[in-house]
């Protein structure tokens, strides 16, 4: 009986069709490619471009997959930092991808993975290698995309997701300053101070938005004020 069983099997693995099998071959030489490609370097003028694939996308679940073979098929520590800094750029395209559209409710999903990614590439990243700390500080450039993607939002929850990364950006911005050596460094951490203390004014600014209610405001406020309080004057 078991061996008709594994006859069976046998047999039934080949009656897979044709079209089935050779997707997954194309798809599996397709990331194997990818996989030797160095991560692309940031833009740094705020055009970060859209995303074809999304969440919003039957085909998202590849993109995912895709991102798994990258991080589980990096050689070093500097390669995981490089892709986990790309997967961090590619929700912001993403979320640049879903403005304007019906599927607004998945900005605040997206901007989610966004800050777990940014806060495993905090933790990777290798403050001594100047390529990298170049690369990870133009993570600075997500905070004006995510201000201009923030006023052509129309969902307040899109909206709160938002405000919530701009103001977590700040902090990590701070973290990753304090990191810097400003001896060596200080053009790098000049130009990411300009970056949070743009972010500190957005959140004042919108913490006086009528649109919100008071207790957003309140909270906004707070939040300003603490990071205009924690930036250097």
């Amino acid at each position: 009986m078991k061996v008709q069983n594994s006859k069976c099997k046998i047999q039934n693995y080949g009656n897979l069709p044709w079209r089935t099998f050779n997707f997954f071959i194309v798809f599996l030489t397709f990331n194997f490619c990818l996989l030797t490609l160095p991560a692309p370097v940031l833009a740094q003028d705020g055009n970060i471009g859209k995303s074809q694939i999304n969440a919003s996308s039957p085909l998202y679940f590849l993109k995912s997959l895709r991102e798994i073979l990258e991080i589980k098929f990096a050689g070093t520590t500097n390669v995981r930092a490089y892709r986990t800094l790309e997967f961090a750029t590619r929700r912001i395209r993403e979320v640049n991808s879903l403005v304007k559209t019906s599927r607004e409710d998945l900005i605040e999903p997206t901007l989610v993975k966004y800050l777990s990614e940014l806060q495993e590439l905090k933790g990777i990243t290798n403050i001594k290698d100047e390529d990298m700390v170049m690369r990870a500080s133009q993570v600075s450039g997500h905070m004006e995309v995510l201000q201009k993607i923030y006023s052509q939002v129309s969902d307040p929850k899109a909206k709160r997701s938002i405000r919530a990364t701009i103001h977590s950006l700040t902090a990590w911005e701070q973290q990753f300053i304090d990191r810097l050596d400003l001896t060596k460094q200080s053009a790098i951490a000049q130009r990411m101070t300009g970056s949070k203390l743009s972010a500190c004014n957005f959140l004042s600014k919108e913490a006086s938005a009528s649109a919100l209610n008071e207790v957003e405001k309140a909270v906004l406020a707070e939040r300003a004020q603490k990071c205009l309080e924690q930036s250097p004057k």
